[in-house]
């Protein structure tokens, strides 16, 4: 089981490295999300109470801690993308320009709209 997961998970990221890569892809941050990140903690985590991030700039953080923490070399496109996702679906704070613009195909794409 462990290594299906695995192999699904190397299929997904060689699929996310043939397309463009640009930042605010809720898309692609939610694919990364599923991918890197559901197997250690639930959705659960991002609803609690007691929010460590209290602004994008902190959800991002988060995502750059966790990314670190489980020793994942991500870009900061990546990061933009995976916390512009869960900023979108969860958290709803005002997102910089440059990371988090209007992209309806994509919110649509991340089941955000």
């Amino acid at each position: 089981m462990l290594l299906n997961r695995i192999l699904i998970g190397l299929a997904a990221i060689a699929l996310l490295a043939l397309s463009p890569a640009r930042a605010q892809d809720l898309a692609r941050g939610k694919a990364i999300y599923e991918t890197r990140c559901i197997g250690c903690h639930s959705m659960g985590v991002h609803v609690r109470q007691a929010r460590k991030a209290q602004d994008f700039a902190g959800v991002r953080a988060q995502v750059v801690r966790w990314t670190t923490e489980a020793g994942g070399t991500w870009t900061p496109e990546e990061i933009d993308d995976v916390a512009a996702y869960l900023n979108e679906l969860y958290y709803r704070y005002p997102c910089p320009v440059t990371v988090c613009k209007a992209d309806k195909a994509g919110a649509a794409a991340a089941g955000g709209g």
